[in-house]
């Protein structure tokens, strides 16, 4: 089997042995691979650095391990390993700043300083913050444009140009009448994002990141390039023309410093000639009329992902593969700024160009179980609906339809949850991802710093601290065996999603997730397809046939276009060239079609009724209806549940992965599958199969909350044992023994320590109770008799916080990381005296403490008890 999980080791000058050991240590999870990480490393591309290097490499070659390369001395990418700042600061970013002066009443002269607005204006509560006058000095005019007021705060596009007016730094005027506001653009490279970081939009720029990381590494070690070494970690490169951490970094915030280039005005000023300066306050202000507005706002973020593409993530991605390496990595995704500046890098898909793997990330608790539709709290506000109905899919769906991924899609998990997450929360995230298609992972993350580090917990093994590692390795073996079972094969899909990144670009338009959450909801099983897949059908080995679209072996019968004002013109003529394919356009129609790279002729605003009208507009309530009714649905449910997820693939037979996303329900009916064969249910911690029984086409199909299961078809179910659900199991009880009390209870540190022993007389209790700032190991022993065997039985606990690991007779009965907490003791049990064992490992959340706290918080949480506790008993069951 192949190996598809590489965590994060960070580095930061280890002695050997710790070094060594934990690699040691994510070898023990079964895991084959492991993704190098400066955090930061003082030393990083120095002797320090080629120093841990050898040790890492020798350590991985002895183990059969493979070593991926974080591409940078620390988070984010993009600062070459120091090269801008101590090497070519001339290579420094570059952008296109505006400052505006109001001038109220007209028809008179003026003066503008326009020199002195070569620089942001401030409040008086900025004043002393940090300021580079000698690259202020640098700053070098644009252009001085005058828009006329509108209402409120937008303005009319019929604009004046009064950059000829400027004298040595000063402009002299006389505006008509009306009431003006005086643009004045500017090229700066400070006062902006980090200005240490390269330009992903120059060529020159851009390319010190190879110089600083890539080309430093394969300097030291060519020998072990595509042999240990298996590639590079790009960790969220992003445009960074702020030095805010927000999302709302679409264009039209006045203050905002935008990316700039020469490549980039080349192409600005080929597309409008001497109009540019007369549109490109647009970029900065609202208009009235919205039409050259809109315009200028998609060719302008058009350009830069064009060109992000073109200078960093190709040429990264190109290098490696002439190396004999991959390239893989994500950007920020959250919050719809995966198409916006910023965090952002303007364009989801063409970032991802250069890349290996699609990837994305799901960290600091943005996905949330239970809470689908929430907007909830974590290191920022999450829209519960992004997070959990589209990020997963977008990723997926990078992989699924661009060739050159080879249906890989790599998702960076667990870190900055914090210590509360442990391996119970760990699987339903994990079962999430997979339910979404990712089959590539990089958890997040070991740390060899001294207990607790503070940087972005959980930590899985914690130095020897957290008590969960024996089952977070229990985890990773199956998280590896289902990677697997979902790789190598095609996605089954019945609709096509548009990426709503252009349509962001110029206005509010209907986020994706709305549909994508209607599609989940109903489990019709789609993709997200970019319009650039459309524009160029060949390159992504796409077609339209017989009304229907393929792109990269995946079919669709019909492409949804979030509703929005304005759409790309090349969407349009893909509509008009194929009318046996339907585009439906979702919620309402555009009113007007923007000019693309794929549209001939002047801009046109479209304001005919009888346009929009004939495009097919489906609303969100009858979205799900339309496609069935199309024919166009696969599998049905025999009553409606929203929270159950599918996942649709197809190797060496027809494969479908549900997972029960709510937190109170059970799913408990029958669902129609497209499936010609014998069905059986794939174990992942057993790596075993049994055989569902199937009536009428119909599996009947019991999931509790959290839990999930993989079905496949098989060709012979011939001596397989029939899956029986922990439900049924239950159904069919012929007995019980309550064991609710009377147990020998004893309390251990990670390492084995006693903390506490005593005897539990009544039912058990939280050791929490007791023990408030305990974590750890809590080991439950009773030995009671029986009068006769019980061949088939399970053990069962209300309550466990939050894994179990069950012993009959010492004898190792399983494991559970997730409720229901029913371990099957069939066989263990016997005549006369029996013992029990049931260990309960806490996450090291209390642990915490016990240690000075860390001087921040991303967030509150509360803290859930430790240990077992509720009715515990065994049942017997009746198999027939």
């Amino acid at each position: 089997m192949s190996n598809y999980i590489f965590p994060f080791l960070w580095m930061r000058g280890e002695e050997e042995e710790i070094l060594r050991r934990e690699i040691g240590k994510i070898n023990e999870c079964g895991i084959q691979a492991v993704c190098v990480e400066a955090r930061p490393h003082d030393d990083f591309c120095g002797p320090g650095w080629w120093h841990d290097m050898d040790i890492v490499l020798d350590e991985a070659k002895k183990r059969g391990m493979k070593v991926w390369i974080l591409d940078d001395k620390h988070f984010p990418t993009g600062y070459a390993g120091g090269l801008i700042e101590k090497k070519y600061p001339e290579r420094k970013k570059r952008y296109l700043a505006c400052s505006v002066a109001d001038v109220f009443g007209s028809q008179r002269p003026v003066t503008l300083n326009v020199r002195r607005m070569l620089k942001p204006a401030i409040g008086f509560w900025e004043i002393g913050n940090p300021v580079d006058y000698a690259e202020r000095a640098n700053n070098r005019l644009m252009a001085v444009v005058a828009l006329r007021f509108g209402e409120g705060n937008c303005f009319a596009e019929d604009t004046i140009d009064l950059t000829d007016c400027c004298r040595e730094g000063m402009a002299s005027f006389t505006l008509p009448e009306g009431q003006w506001r005086v643009h004045v653009l500017y090229f700066t490279r400070t006062d902006g994002g980090n200005d240490t970081y390269i330009n992903m939009i120059d060529a020159v720029s851009a390319h010190t990141q190879i110089e600083g990381v890539y080309e430093a590494h394969y300097e030291h070690y060519p020998e072990e390039f595509g042999k240990t070494i298996a590639g590079f970690f790009s960790d969220e490169p992003q445009f960074g023309n702020i030095s805010d951490q927000c999302f709302d970094t679409k264009l039209g915030k006045p203050k905002m410093p935008l990316p700039w280039s020469d490549e980039l005005e080349a192409m600005l000023t080929d597309r409008y000639g001497e109009d540019l300066r007369r549109v490109l306050p647009f970029l900065f202000a609202q208009s009235v009329e919205k039409a050259k507005e809109p315009q200028i706002r998609y060719d302008y973020m058009d350009g830069i992902s064009r060109l992000y593409a073109k200078n960093f993530s190709r040429p990264v991605g190109a290098w490696c593969r002439a190396h004999g390496v991959e390239y893989i990595g994500h950007v920020v995704e959250d919050n719809g700024v995966h198409s916006r500046l910023g965090l952002g890098a303007a364009h989801w898909f063409r970032a991802m160009e250069g890349q290996d793997m699609a990837g994305i990330d799901v960290i600091g608790g943005q996905y949330l179980f239970g809470a689908p539709a929430q907007e909830h709290m974590a290191m920022t506000p999450c829209d519960g609906e992004f997070f959990h109905y589209t990020l997963g899919k977008l990723g997926a769906s990078g992989g699924h339809l661009d060739p050159k991924k080879k249906g890989r899609t790599m998702c960076e998990l667990f870190g900055a949850y914090g210590w509360s997450f442990g391996v119970r929360d760990m699987k339903r995230l994990l079962d999430h991802l997979l339910s979404q298609g990712i089959n590539h992972l990089v958890p997040h993350a070991f740390s060899m710093a001294e207990y607790p580090d503070h940087d972005c917990p959980p930590h899985f093994y914690a130095g020897g601290h957290n008590p969960e590692f024996p089952y977070f390795a229990h985890l990773m073996r199956y998280a590896n065996r289902m990677c697997d079972q979902l790789n190598g094969g095609t996605h089954v899909s019945s609709v096509a999603v548009l990426y709503d990144g252009e349509l962001d670009w110029t206005c509010s338009a209907m986020p994706m997730q709305k549909v994508c959450r209607v599609l989940s909801e109903h489990q019709i099983e789609y993709d997200i397809v970019c319009l650039d897949m459309l524009r160029n059908l060949p390159g992504y080995e796409g077609f339209v046939d017989g009304g229907k679209l393929t792109i990269n072996g995946v079919t669709f019968g019909a492409l949804l276009v979030p509703g929005a004002e304005y759409v790309p013109g090349s969407l349009i003529a893909f509509a008009r060239e194929h009318p046996e394919f339907p585009v439906w356009f979702v919620g309402n129609a555009p009113a007007a079609v923007l000019q693309d790279g794929d549209c001939q002729g002047a801009n046109r605003r479209e304001t005919d009724p009888a346009f929009a009208a004939s495009l097919p507009v489906v609303s969100l309530e009858e979205l799900a209806l339309k496609i069935e009714e199309e024919g166009m649905k696969k599998i049905f449910l025999s009553e409606p549940f929203p929270l159950l997820n599918v996942y649709h693939y197809r190797k060496e037979g027809e494969v479908f992965f549900f997972m029960n996303e709510s937190p109170d329900l059970t799913f408990d009916g029958r669902v129609s599958l497209p499936a010609g064969k014998e069905l059986v249910i794939y174990d992942g911690f057993r790596d075993c199969c049994e055989r569902l029984e199937t009536g009428s086409g119909l599996v009947h199909l019991i999931l509790e909350p959290g839990e999930s299961c993989l079905i496949r078809e098989c060709s012979t179910v011939s001596g397989l044992p029939k899956h029986i659900f922990p439900r049924q199991k239950l159904e069919a009880c012929t007995g019980q023994i309550d064991l609710s009390e009377g147990w020998e209870v004893t309390c251990m540190k990670a390492d084995g320590e006693e903390v506490l022993r005593y005897h539990e007389d009544g039912k058990l209790r939280p050791v929490s109770e007791r023990l408030p700032a305990f974590s750890g190991v809590i080991r439950y022993e009773k030995t009671f008799l029986l009068e006769e065997e019980m061949p088939h039985a399970c053990f069962t606990a209300q309550e466990v916080y939050e894994v179990l690991h069950v012993r009959v007779n010492d004898t190792c009965a399983g494991r559970k990381l997730t409720p229901p907490y029913q371990i099957d003791i069939s066989g263990l049990l016997r005549e006369g005296k029996n013992t029990i064992t049931a260990e309960v490992a806490t996450t090291p959340a209390r642990d915490q403490m016990n240690y000075p706290a860390a001087p921040f918080d991303f967030t509150y949480e509360a803290l859930e008890p430790t240990g077992m506790c509720g009715k515990i008993g065994i049942f017997s069951y009746d198999v027939n």
